[in-house]
């Protein structure tokens, strides 16, 4: 059996092996989505934390 890539697990590799699990699924969609807004509010919140500094 022959494999993709080597190395670290990626995002994509584990939505693949929960995809039919409905349950799974929607966990990881939903922790996903949360993730990526903490990254915007962190960044925003860096942006104004930066601005105030200058």
């Amino acid at each position: 059996m022959e494999m993709g890539r080597t190395g670290r697990v990626q995002v994509e590799d584990i939505v693949f092996l929960v995809r039919k699990d409905n349950r799974k699924y929607a966990r990881v969609k939903d922790l996903l989505t949360m993730n990526e807004e903490l990254k915007k509010a962190r960044k925003a919140f860096d942006e104004v934390k930066f601005v105030t500094n200058a």
